[in-house]
């Protein structure tokens, strides 16, 4: 019986709240495969060993097409066609199997050869179509690479069992695979609390955290692991039974109870709170809340979970079941993909800088065979109701334009009774000082603190040695809202937000003291906010704010808020 290891202590950048104990799954994105001799007289194994993992990866190719006919027709179940014609291509096995009996060496380096080089070679080519059969021939070689070398993903390595997901890095949409399973943390050696990994870990009702430096190297799959960051970014390998006890996690998060606070402060103003949701599946956890109001619905998670661009018809059907959970008001999203949230179907340029480039509105004006389908649908699905279309991440008055242009052709397409309003995010620093180009147009923006906090400060937001820099409570930023507020004002234009900011209790209450009067947070944050809303006099919160921003003295708003408003101090610890 092997000795018990003794407990190593981590400390990251919390994300998303909560604290579980669970098994690691150590997850590597390349499957590292190391070339090895074979004997002569092993040759054979290793030939049988090829022709079962080719048999299994085409069961698997079988079930998925079978999963998308099922799911999404016949168009999107067609894709998997080219994955199996790769299996019976003249240069595929018959080549691996040649160089094995030539190299005498494992298959796996076999494989991994193969396939590089094949991936290579189409990625080289100037047809786009064929350029992206690159992404087929990756999917079909990791298949195999995993059946060779026993590597089926969580549920096999660490079985039907929950498990905590340790990585250097995760996109976004591997997450949402992940979640699939019995995913109950997520412990990342990158990013940060406002990277897209950690929003969504916040949406799944999982603790997240980042920063842990080479955690992916001294922790192996089926190792205990314990994450809590109720109070921080804590996180144990190995821990000790007493630790384990003492973690209690309550099988209802505090606050649940919709009956429990208000939106409208002491002194008689409402602050619509509104919930950030980017699947359907969150929308039971929502109204269970008894929230009726998604101030964010983010489609891009719809298109990165679907294997083809999804149907006009299938995206309709989801944005209307959004619209049905928040009769109150529900903003869509068209959209925002690229930088750390690709699409597998959809190629992106190689970019230096990818959260600064071809993205987000910039992608979406270039393909309008994408956009128009995705605003007939939003239209459909939000006409004669409480409903919003927002774009995102628009920088200059040409986008405006464009962006009318495409909306009055959607609208003559389709003739809505009573179409949505439309409008946009201020993510870029350009956008606030062209209100008068916006109120052209549209009288509702929303301001997306997270892409605009990495876009005034000049960092990468899920750089994890730049997590310090990216305070939204310090004094420039909190100015530049101030100006946001008034310049929109001016022009007659009502300000919503989003962001991780306001599902902070201090950043909230400097957001109600800017002057925004419209939040959408993750589902968890709203609870907690509304328990603190009828304790606010909002007029001293006002004065509070203003006075801070005109002295320039940075402090700590927390501390400040819980001095000057006793009241509050007990709902000011972070959610």
């Amino acid at each position: 019986m092997s000795e018990p290891r003794s407990p190593i202590q981590l400390s990251g950048i919390a994300g998303s709240t909560g604290v579980c104990h669970a098994r690691a799954y150590v997850y590597r994105r390349r499957i590292d495969v190391v070339k090895t001799l074979v004997p002569p007289e092993h040759l054979d194994r290793e030939l049988e060993r090829l022709e079962a993992a080719i048999t299994l990866t085409r069961q698997d190719i079988l079930a998925a097409q079978k999963e998308a006919l099922e799911k999404h027709g016949e168009k999107y179940a067609a894709i998997f066609e080219s994955h199996l014609l790769m299996l019976t291509d003249p240069q595929f096995k018959p080549q691996m199997v040649r160089r094995l009996k030539a190299e005498k060496v494992n298959v796996e380096s076999i494989v991994r050869e193969t396939v590089d080089a094949l991936q290579a070679a189409f990625s080289a080519i100037e047809d786009p179509y064929l350029r992206e059969r690159a992404i087929d021939i990756k999917d079909v070689g990791d298949r195999l690479l995993r059946h060779l070398m026993g590597l089926d993903g969580p549920a096999k390595e660490i079985g039907d069992e929950p498990f905590v997901l340790l990585a250097n890095e995760v996109t976004p949409s591997e997450l949402l695979d992940f979640a699939k399973g019995k995913l109950r943390g997520v412990c990342l050696e990158s990013g940060g609390v406002t990277s897209h990994a950690a929003i969504l870990a916040g949406a799944l009702g999982i603790p997240s955290v980042f920063g842990l430096v080479d955690l992916a190297r001294v922790a192996h799959t089926g190792d205990s692991i314990l994450v809590d960051t109720r109070q921080g970014g804590r996180v144990i390998l190995h821990p000790a039974p007493d630790q384990i006890s003492a973690i209690t996690a309550p099988t209802e998060p505090p606050g649940t109870n919709p009956e429990v606070g208000g939106e409208t402060t002491r002194d008689g103003v409402r602050l619509a709170l509104g919930a950030n949701i980017a699947r359907v599946e969150e929308l039971k956890l929502m109204t269970g809340r008894g929230i009726h109001r998604v101030g964010l619905f983010r489609s891009e998670f719809l298109f990165m979970e679907s294997m083809d661009l999804p149907s006009e018809q299938f995206q309709e059907s989801i944005y209307r079941q959004v619209v049905d959970a928040a009769p109150d008001m529900t903003v869509l999203r068209t959209m925002d993909i690229g930088s750390d949230k690709p699409v597998k179907y959809i190629p992106f340029p190689h970019e230096v800088n990818p959260a600064m480039g071809f993205r987000s509105i910039r992608f979406l004006l270039s393909r309008p065979d994408v956009l128009e389908p995705q605003l007939r649908a939003m239209v459909r699905a939000g006409d004669g109701r409480n409903c919003r279309i927002i774009f995102p991440m628009v920088s200059t008055p040409a986008e405006l334009e464009a962006i009318a242009a495409i909306w009055k052709r959607v609208l003559d397409q389709i003739s809505p009774s009573k179409p949505p309003e439309w409008g946009i995010m201020v993510e870029v620093p350009s956008a606030m000082f062209m209100m008068e180009q916006i109120a052209r147009h549209t009288r509702y923006i929303s301001i997306g603190t997270n892409d605009l906090l990495q876009f005034f400060y000049g960092i990468d937001r899920t750089n994890e040695r730049l997590t310090d820099l990216a305070n939204p409570l310090c004094i420039p930023f909190l100015r530049l809202l101030f100006y946001c507020v008034a310049a929109a004002r001016g022009e007659g234009i009502k300000v919503g937000l989003c962001g991780e900011m306001a599902a902070s209790p201090a950043g909230f209450l400097t957001l109600a003291g800017i002057g925004i009067e419209e939040m959408s947070m993750r589902p968890s944050a709203v609870t907690a906010m509304r328990r603190m809303i009828p304790k606010i006099i909002l007029r001293d919160i006002v004065i509070c704010v203003q006075e801070l921003l005109a002295e320039g003295r940075q402090v700590d708003p927390a501390a400040e808020y819980a001095r000057l408003f006793p009241d509050l101090a007990g709902d000011l610890k972070p959610v």
